[in-house]
């Protein structure tokens, strides 16, 4: 039943009419509702406060700040900040490339799309040894034995997940990892028409089925009501932009939600997927 609903799933990229607009969100929150319960065991992880300090967020969506300080101060927790052989899903311009180098990483990058947005001359002069592939993720011909296989908001946007992420179990090394960043079920109220899922303990249980899999939510209820009344509404339902109009109010109230989210650790907008190679050790 799960596969066919699969079978089933809208676009929510592609340019739509109202009443299919409607029919996504509608469909998309029945899925969610039936996948909040399953086998997975959620921990909460706390943003760092230096973060605050470190990073300038003034048009800054949450769910980046929190994305990409998961990768700066919660990776090199799972997995010895050295040198690693990395493919990077739906790599975008490969800024990842740039997160992993700062925190810590070396050796070499592979980035992955289907569009080319690329910009290894941005990212070139660091620790990595950057190349890139333009083409289907689905398609990869690519030698196994990758340290760290990630991606940051890609799979949502991939038809057939559950085939990609068993084909990317394949090609990693022996006590290599999966990291995905990928929206929770709270997030369709977020983005609305953003790819063709969101990710719930269900989705995540059935596609990520190694018991060797931890998932940790990433922000709280502060940061939801903050991107929903500066982000959702007006962006997205007005097309007018709160952030660039009020930068320095979007700002504090920002600083004050990721603050905040550590009393109100519900309704988080995202989720780090990590899934292990082995129970081995961790590198």
């Amino acid at each position: 039943m799960m596969r066919l609903v699969d079978t089933m799933e809208i676009n929510g990229d592609a340019p739509m009419p109202a009443f299919r607009r409607i029919r996504y969100v509608v469909r998309n929150m029945l899925c969610n509702i039936g996948g909040f319960a399953g086998p997975v065991s959620m921990q909460r992880w706390a943003l760092p406060r230096r973060v605050l300090k470190d990073h300038d967020i003034h048009a800054t969506s949450p769910a980046r700040i929190l994305g990409e300080a998961f990768i700066l101060y919660e990776l090199p927790k799972l997995t010895a900040p050295r040198r690693l052989r990395v493919l990077d899903i739906g790599c975008g311009s490969g800024r990842m490339s740039d997160l992993l180098a700062k925190a810590g990483y070396g050796g070499q990058y592979i980035g992955v799309d289907v569009q080319d947005r690329f910009d290894g001359a941005r990212w070139q002069g660091g620790t990595f040894t950057i190349d890139f592939v333009l083409g289907d993720a689905h398609k990869l011909d690519l030698e196994p034995g990758f340290d760290l296989i990630v991606s940051n908001s890609a799979l949502e946007h991939i038809p057939d997940d559950r085939r990609l992420i068993a084909r990317l179990q394949t090609l990693l090394a022996q006590h290599g990892m999966q990291v995905h960043l990928v929206p929770s079920t709270w997030a369709l109220f977020l983005y609305l028409w953003h790819g063709y899922r969101q990710y719930g303990r269900g989705a995540i249980a059935a596609r990520f089925t190694g018991q060797y899999t931890q998932v940790y939510k990433l922000g709280g209820a502060a940061c939801f009501l903050v991107h929903f009344i500066f982000i959702t509404v007006p962006e997205l339902l007005l097309r007018i932009s709160l952030r660039k109009q009020f930068p320095e109010l979007y700002a504090v109230l920002l600083h004050g939600a990721l603050r905040m989210d550590r009393l109100l650790p519900f309704l988080p907008s995202g989720y780090a997927v990590v899934s292990r190679a082995t129970g081995g050790p961790r590198g």
